[in-house]
């Protein structure tokens, strides 16, 4: 089942974690539950579930909320760092803002030093470490309304006084500094919650300022174990900040997906060169073929018309199919059929040549009659279907007469 990964540094390259389910829920003891070891296997671990958690340190990071006007709202990233400058140690410019979700005029920030930020993902970059949030373990510090909550351990104390108030402390300073802060509360916990190791309650309750001994509730519990129930209170969860955002806003995992989809990729590739190869060589051929045929084309083109330019062979070719045919008698068909009709009705008239010229629609033919009447007789009835007959030449030959008609439309 996808999990949720919690992760802590201890140590030089060594790690503890601890896998929740998505439902939040952690069956036994969590320390039976609890991993030590280094990169290679936290990497493993990562990798077998669906949400790495890295906990930086309470001492690195401070949250806070801070109150803004309507009309930031939409350059709360631009104006936040300006509003805080007076309150950060560092140059502005070195520390990274991490927004919350942002109320009605207030949102909550975590601050934490760039620095930090960029060595801890360069180590977990180092020894391929996929995380898929960077949170302040303070923010799974448990804490109810009207409560505060103390984690000791041997030489630091944690405090949480609500779900964007709270700090980390030493532990010689700790009574000062809850001092101070029961001075600045507008109101008094119903209840601190403390937890720590059984055989330090006495010195832990004798370091508590006089106004929270009375309401101390001491809880025996190791950090893991806190850490799992701040973790299964969903509603704390779900407001822990991300510090993973802006310049540090996670890219997406490629080389995850490369690996999951490597072989599906590689076959992918495979079948798209073999199509790419079978489209060129029917190309390769379809353009042969045409060359080919477009060559049988000039050819059967030139046996019609021996001499001038090819340009679209087919289309001269049927543009002089059309002027040869004309359309209501005209044209070389129509002119030779009408032209022939009146030859043939008269007897010992014959063609003996005949040229047609094509930009005049013009036959100019040579014909030998029995007499000169017969010429005129012929030329009569070309006029009487429509065309115009000239005669421009005529001489006898013997006994007959040999005569050079223009015919045209």
């Amino acid at each position: 089942m996808a999990s949720t990964l919690l992760i802590k540094p201890c140590g030089i390259d060594n790690y503890e974690w601890l896998s929740i389910d998505q439902k939040q829920t952690i069956v036994g003891d969590p320390l039976a539950e609890l991993q030590v070891g280094d990169g290679e296997r936290l990497a493993q671990a990562c990798a077998a579930n669906s949400d790495a958690v890295f906990l930086v340190a309470a001492e690195a990071v401070s949250i806070k909320e801070v109150a803004f006007d309507e009309h930031e709202r939409k350059l709360l990233r631009q104006t936040i760092p300006y509003t805080l400058e007076e309150d950060c140690l560092e140059d502005v410019d070195n520390v990274h803002f991490a927004l919350g979700k942002v109320g009605e005029s207030t949102v909550p920030l975590a601050l934490v030093s760039r620095r930090i930020i960029e060595e801890s993902l360069a180590g977990l970059e180092r020894q391929e470490i996929a995380i898929t949030q960077l949170v302040s373990e303070l923010f799974y510090l448990p804490v109810a309304d009207n409560s505060w909550t103390l984690m000791v351990e041997a030489d630091r104390w944690l405090v949480r006084v609500g779900a964007y108030h709270g700090f980390a402390m030493d532990a010689e300073t700790a009574s000062f500094a809850l001092q101070l802060l029961l001075d600045e509360a507008e109101e008094l916990p119903l209840q601190l919650t403390v937890y720590c190791a059984a055989d330090r309650e006495q010195a832990v309750l004798n370091q508590l300022p006089e106004m929270l001994r009375g309401i101390a509730d001491f809880q025996i519990q190791d950090y893991w174990q806190i850490i799992a129930d701040g973790v299964m209170q969903s509603q704390l969860k779900a407001k822990a900040i991300n510090l993973l955002q802006g310049d540090f806003a996670p890219s997406l995992p490629w080389k995850k997906w490369w690996m999951h989809w490597r072989i599906a990729g590689f076959m992918f590739l495979a079948v798209t060169v073999l199509q790419f190869a079978s489209v060129y060589t029917q190309k390769t051929i379809l353009e042969s073929r045409n060359v080919e045929l477009r060559a049988q084309i000039e050819r059967a083109y030139r046996s019609a018309v021996p001499v001038g330019a090819v340009m679209d062979a087919e289309k001269q070719l049927r543009r002089k199919v059309n002027s040869l045919k004309g359309s209501a008698g005209t044209g070389f068909v129509g002119l030779l059929a009408q032209v022939g009709e009146v030859v043939a009705s008269i007897d010992g008239l014959s063609v003996q040549s005949l040229n047609y010229t094509e930009k005049d629609s013009e036959i100019r033919l040579t014909i030998l009659a029995a007499g000169f009447n017969d010429v005129e007789t012929a030329r009569a009835k070309l006029e009487k279907l429509g065309l115009k007959a000239e005669l421009t030449g005529s001489n006898a030959e013997g006994d007959k007469t040999r005569a050079r008609l223009k015919v045209r439309s």
